[in-house]
């Protein structure tokens, strides 16, 4: 099994074990999540006609279920098991398509969503997938359309933390510029961006939260 993988499967492994801890944790956080949730929607003319997919789904509170409630379809992906069954049980919403898949691996038609959504999901990548897979949520979107996430602030290759909430796990991250670099190189307009902390049991990690538009209308297609 090479690099890749075996941070792939720490990640799905690791998120497996603390799915329900972990929600405790978002439900503690989740004031930022909501905050940009409505940035997104305020950009969005018709939500109610939207197609939305959301990159790391976790347990479906909040951000799934907000979701679920204001676009007319969504696909929520996660790339562990626990994570999608308690989000399955949280969101029992019809309009909503649960995908337990790597991110990288999805596949959708060009221009055939409103918005993709990714909170601290893509971090979980293999850094040299990360260009790549913006490029890909790019090709996803419509003309007009959104994609909100945040990203690591730091130059880190990749790190593998043995308790991280008490899991192994894995991210990696560029620092802000070469971010916002990678997003313009895949065709995106920065709409916002501004790095926030979160507290992390007791540390105060920053991350840089982006609103981002596919070049094309104003507004999101609905």
């Amino acid at each position: 099994m090479d690099e890749t993988a075996d941070s792939k499967v720490l990640v799905r492994e690791g998120y497996n074990k603390i799915a329900e801890k972990y929600l405790q944790w978002t439900l503690e956080e989740e004031t930022l999540r909501t905050m940009f949730l409505e940035k997104l929607l305020s950009h969005i003319d018709d939500a109610s006609k939207a197609k939305v997919l959301e990159l790391g789904c976790g347990a479906g509170i909040p951000s799934t279920r907000m979701l679920a409630e204001r676009f007319q379809h969504v696909v929520a992906n996660d790339i562990s098991d626990a994570q999608i069954d308690l989000a399955r049980t949280n969101v029992p919403h019809a309009n909503v398509a649960f995908v337990r898949e790597d991110m990288t691996q999805l596949t959708f038609e060009s221009d055939s969503l409103s918005a993709v959504v990714a909170f601290y999901s893509i971090i979980h990548l293999p850094r040299e997938e990360q260009p790549a897979m913006l490029k890909q949520i790019w090709t996803w979107l419509a003309p007009g359309g959104f994609l909100l996430c945040n990203l690591g602030v730091t130059d880190d290759p990749g790190t593998m933390n043995e308790n991280w909430l008490g899991a192994r796990m894995y991210w990696s991250s560029f620092n802000v510029e070469t971010n916002i670099e990678h997003l313009e190189k895949a065709g995106f307009t920065i709409v916002e961006s501004e790095v926030l902390s979160i507290n992390e049991d007791g540390t105060m990690v920053p991350f840089l939260w982006i609103l981002a538009r596919k070049s094309g209308l104003e507004s999101g297609q609905g």
